[in-house]
């Protein structure tokens, strides 16, 4: 496609995982979470008219095309890959009102079945290209608070620790409980392996599914949730001291309670257990279960061995490095 001859910004911004957290963080607990450096790419193009076009191949949307007023109107997209991006529009277009459209188009380093969080990517993307492309100034607070507007929108949920990912980079403490609390960490390179199951997990089936458990057994997921948030807490500590064996006792802890509350599975706990049998510190699923991804904290000497553990087992290894820039310029 043609682009029209004005400004253009190319910006990114990267994925996420999460280290220690999951399901307790959309319950007001905190979690501990990194970003990655496979991120997703952004052009935005200002056009000669009120309409926006998105042209988005890694999720099956080309060329798309409908007037910027009408950018998820009445809570609905043009396509389901466009959600994220058209509530993106409308938020920004709501409080900063230009009436001009804009062309996007989208690429991805990874691919959004590993559930290393596209969509809050392509949110941060989309608000911080607005900025850059129309001029306007937006601190990272506030551009996080516009994105976890666009979110909500399209989820009517969601605890904002991916988007806080995206948008602030790096490894992060984040509090889900009020006053929310956005922490970046001064951490050293994290040792991480990074295994795909070959399973696309439906992260909202499964946070409906632990939901379902908390209003039917409330008093025990509560305790559940709360030594999820002391796992966080020492797993900070941890951290920072960069001691990588307790930092994977603790791991191995979350990945038990996230079995608890029934969302591992027979892919996930095949790698986990490789992992730790071939003399990883400890291993976890990562992100809300039922496939995805899992992580595994390992010493460098074991590294190589631990991967092929992991493709023996059946996963993909991906190679991703943590503590990642967050959404940012590209050259």
């Amino acid at each position: 496609m043609n682009t029209p001859p004005h400004r253009t910004v190319h910006v990114s911004a990267p994925g996420k995982l999460m280290l220690l957290g999951e399901h307790a963080v959309v319950y007001q607990r905190p979690c501990l979470v990194t970003a990655v450096d496979s991120r997703l790419h952004m052009t935005l193009v200002i056009s000669d008219d009120d309409t926006f076009s998105i042209h988005a191949p890694d999720v099956g949307v080309n060329h798309l095309r409908g007037r910027i007023a009408d950018a998820f109107a009445g809570g609905r997209a043009l396509a389901p890959g466009t959600r994220f991006v058209e509530s993106s529009l409308a938020v920004f277009r709501e409080r900063f009102g230009p009436d001009r459209g804009v062309y996007i188009q989208t690429h991805s380093d990874f691919s959004s079945d590993l559930g290393l969080g596209s969509s809050s990517a392509a949110v941060a993307c989309t608000l911080f290209g607005l900025a850059r492309v129309f001029q306007v100034e937006i601190a990272p607070r506030q551009l996080f608070d516009l994105g976890l507007e666009a979110i909500f929108r399209v989820q009517r949920t969601g605890s904002g620790f991916d988007l806080a990912a995206a948008i602030f980079g790096g490894t992060l403490f984040y509090d889900n409980s009020d006053p929310r609390q956005i922490v970046p960490l001064d951490v050293p390179a994290l040792p991480l392996v990074v295994a795909y199951t070959g399973v696309k997990a439906d992260t909202a089936a499964y946070i409906r599914h632990v939901r379902g458990l908390l209003e039917t057994w409330p008093a025990a997921m509560k305790l559940i949730f709360d030594a999820m948030a002391q796992l966080v807490s020492d797993g900070r500590s941890a951290l920072e001291k960069a001691d990588w064996n307790h930092l994977g006792q603790l791991m191995n802890m979350q990945h038990g309670l996230a079995h608890a509350v029934g969302v591992d599975t027979s892919e996930t706990s095949a790698l986990v257990f490789a992992a730790r049998n071939t003399g990883a510190h400890g291993a976890k699923l990562s992100g809300a279960g039922g496939g995805d991804c899992i992580i595994a904290l390992v010493p460098e000497e074991r590294r190589a061995a631990v991967e092929e553990a992991l493709e023996a087992a059946g996963g993909q290894i991906v190679h991703v490095t943590p503590n990642a820039a967050g959404v940012q310029p590209d050259s």
